[in-house]
């Protein structure tokens, strides 16, 4: 026994319009993952039930996919204009690009003043306390020593990932 064509047509009976949507509902979401995951695609699906209950899925996440759409939709109405949707496509992600760029500058900024901020503290701080040769130190003055290296190092690594995103960022806006 086979698979045989079912001719497509609307089913009446209410009962086997459940049975038919659950199981085609299943074999949707099962090719929709399977196309995400061959083609590295964003996939979203949404249906509604014949009893109008809405089932979503979505790979990776369905919720990122929708406000991925939804943003997207909006911002082409805003920006579509006569000569079509690549220059309000263009616009968009130059947009997107200098509001990206504007957010890395104001945390570099941010970063640094906090850098300032740390090294004014470390300075004003128990500045006798560590101006002493290395060997007359205690474990304990020691492991705090090592801390506090270890936390700068942390916020100068911070300061330089910041840097290199922003000019990276400023780079991409200049080429276009």
């Amino acid at each position: 026994m086979g698979r045989r064509k079912i001719k497509m047509e609307e089913v009446q009976d209410t009962n086997t319009k459940q049975v038919t949507f659950s199981k085609r509902r299943l074999g949707l979401f099962k090719k929709a993952s399977e196309l995400a995951t061959l083609c590295n695609a964003e996939v979203g699906i949404v249906v509604f039930s014949p009893g109008n209950k809405p089932y979503s899925f979505g790979k990776p996440n369905f919720d990122l996919i929708a406000e991925r759409f939804k943003s997207e939709f909006e911002e082409t109405d805003s920006f579509e204009t006569s000569s079509g949707y690549r220059r309000g496509s263009r616009a968009r992600q130059e947009k997107k690009i200098c509001k990206r760029l504007n957010s890395v500058v104001e945390d570099a900024e941010a970063e640094k003043k906090h850098g300032e901020d740390l090294h004014n503290w470390l300075e004003s701080a128990e500045e006798d306390r560590f101006n002493k040769p290395i060997d007359e130190f205690t474990l304990e003055e020691l492991k705090e020593f090592e801390a506090k290296m270890k936390r700068l190092r942390g916020g100068i690594q911070s300061n330089i990932d910041h840097m290199q995103a922003s000019s990276s960022l400023l780079f991409l806006s200049n080429d276009d």
